[in-house]
């Protein structure tokens, strides 16, 4: 919460670090960046929505909504 407490437990899906998250602009949908080479699209209760996306070949670094909340952008160590 906005005071630093806990809500619910941790999110598993990541099989590595992970080094971003972003909430769309409407708070509905959560996106995350991982270690692991993929990204992944969560709902807000922390449920998975469909497999994790592949295409990096390095790390994920970053992750973000565009503003209508209709696309996501990722950054990696891959230069992509």
């Amino acid at each position: 919460d906005i005071h630093g407490n806990p809500i619910g437990q941790p999110w598993h899906g990541h099989e590595k670090e992970v080094n971003s998250v972003a909430f769309s602009p409407d708070g509905k949908l959560i996106v995350s960046a991982s270690n692991d080479l993929t990204v992944r699209l969560w709902d807000i209760h922390g449920n998975p929505i469909g497999q994790p996306w592949q295409g990096h070949e390095k790390e994920v670094n970053s992750v973000a909504f565009s503003p209508d909340g209709q696309w996501i952008v990722s950054a990696s160590n891959d230069s992509t």
